[in-house]
């Protein structure tokens, strides 16, 4: 037998880890790529988002955005 044969073959199944996508942003692509990650609109992202920010009185709001700007990579060129 070959050692090819023998050999167990990494299939990758699933979804895309968590990333900003790099179309479909308006800032800088947060809402887009948890959108894409929850199977929901990239509008209804950023809506539900945009409601919290105002009930937050806009800082929690905002400092969780930039944070995830921070910690969440950008898509890689394919």
């Amino acid at each position: 037998m070959s050692a090819n044969s023998d050999s167990i073959q990494k299939i990758k199944v699933g979804v895309k880890p968590l990333s900003r996508p790099r179309r479909d942003r308006i800032i800088f692509g947060v809402c887009s790529g948890f959108a894409r990650k929850l199977w929901i609109s990239s509008n209804l992202s950023r809506l539900i988002f945009s409601a919290f920010t105002l009930f937050t009185a806009g800082i929690l709001g905002i400092l969780l955005y930039l944070i995830a700007f921070f910690i969440i990579p950008q898509d890689s060129i394919e």
